[in-house]
Order: structure tokens, then C-alpha cells, then sequence
């Protein structure tokens, strides 16, 4: 979940409401990213109350990424040596592609290479499809989201992308042409209509042969 933030962080009802903002994140997330692109200033106050957020994100197993951060935010945070406090990207992309990717490198340390993108609108099928491909060997990294799953694509370079039937176009722009133009190399597996009503031995079964035998750019 990115977060917005704009004009000053100070004490009061700013500092109260980033506070609030965070919390009903956390409650459902447990990465947020907070681009500072448009934060022109923050007081003592301001900057203890991302102090304590982030600490209290940490101790409950969250995270809180910075990114845009402004000259003057920045020297603040340099000034109080609380720069290497925080997690700090200098785009917005950067920051959810480490968001989704948390603290692993391309490869895991069981050696699973990141080479699958999972596009699916519900989450309890992409914990499913996660697992499943987590116990096959593989890594993969997933999203409900199509514009973030064109920046994990360009970040992760994943060369099999696994998508929803129903997210094969959204505004009425095919996805399917838009990550070939971002990596045209890369392979596509759409998952029938209806995927998530199927027995889910069978349709994890018949996914994982498809993977296997390279039957890609069609449908499971």
C-alpha cells in the first residue's frame, strides 16, 4: 500500500493522521511505502512519530519504506543520523518492487530462482498458486495489482508470467501486449475463467505440468 504524503509533518493532527493512515494499513498489509515526493518539511515531532511507526512496524513483523525523499527531508534525516534508520528508495517503483520482494536477492537461499510472475485479482488463490509453486522448486513473486506487475516484471526479469483471465485487458489495454513490450521473451501461462472454483488438486496438478513442459502462451 503506498501512501501519499504532501506539504508538512508536523505535530497534531498531521502526525495523528499519518499515525491512523499506517495503523488501518498494517491491520490488512504488512509492507507500506510512504513517497515523500511532495513532503516539504517536517518539525521534531513530526520526524519521532516516523521513528516510532517504523519501530512499531518492525516489532510486528511490517515494514515502512521511504522513497522520494525531498533535499530537505533527507538532510534532516542525515543531520539526526537517521537516514540508515529507515528503508530508502529514491522512485516509488524501487521501493514496491522491494516491497514484494522483501529482503531476497534473485535467488533464495534454498537456490529457488525468481522466475515467475503471478497475476491474479484474488488473494487466496495467489497464496494457493504461491505454495504450490514454492514446493515445486520454484520462486515466484505475485500481485492482484497490473501495474505493479509491469514494474516486477522489468525488476525481477521473470521469464514466465502466470495471469487471470479476467486481467488479460484492463481500461481496455491488453496486458498480455503490454508485458511483451516490457520483455518480449517472456512466456505466458491465462488461467481459465473461473480458475478459482476448480478442484484444486487437479488445476494445481495440470499448472505444474505445463511448467514443466514448457506449455506456455496458452491456457490452464
Amino acid at each position: 500500500m503506498v501512501v501519499q504524503c504532501s506539504g508538512r509533518l508536523v505535530a497534531g493532527a498531521e502526525a495523528q493522521s499519518l499515525q491512523f493512515s499506517l495503523e488501518k494499513i498494517w491491520s490488512r498489509h504488512r509492507e507500506a511505502v510512504l513517497q515523500l515526493e511532495n513532503l516539504e518539511f517536517m518539525d521534531s515531532s513530526g520526524l519521532g512519530a516516523m521513528v516510532r511507526l517504523n519501530s512499531t512496524a518492525r516489532s510486528n513483523g511490517c515494514n515502512l519504506r521511504l522513497c522520494g525523499l525531498q533535499q530537505q527531508v533527507r538532510k534532516t534525516l542525515e543531520m539526526t543520523n537517521l537516514l540508515s534508520l529507515f528503508s530508502t528508495y529514491d522512485s516509488e517503483a524501487e521501493a514496491i518492487v522491494a516491497a514484494y520482494l522483501g529482503s531476497h536477492s534473485s535467488a533464495d537461499s534454498s537456490g529457488k530462482q525468481l522466475s515467475i510472475l503471478l497475476v491474479y485479482d484474488s488473494a487466496d488463490v495467489r497464496a494457493l498458486l504461491g505454495e504450490v509453486l514454492c514446493r515445486a522448486g520454484y520462486r515466484a513473486v505475485s500481485t492482484g495489482n497490473v501495474s505493479d506487475a509491469k514494474i516486477l516484471l522489468k525488476a525481477t526479469k521473470a521469464k514466465l508470467i502466470i495471469i487471470g483471465a479476467n486481467l488479460q485487458s484492463v481500461h481496455g489495454t491488453s496486458t498480455t501486449k503490454a508485458f511483451s513490450e516490457i520483455d518480449p521473451t517472456a512466456s505466458l501461462i491465462v488461467l481459465e475463467p473461473g480458475f478459482e472454483a476448480k478442484e484444486p488438486g487437479e488445476a494445481a496438478t495440470k499448472l505444474l505440468e505445463m511448467i514443466r513442459g514448457g506449455a506456455f502462451a496458452s491456457q490452464a
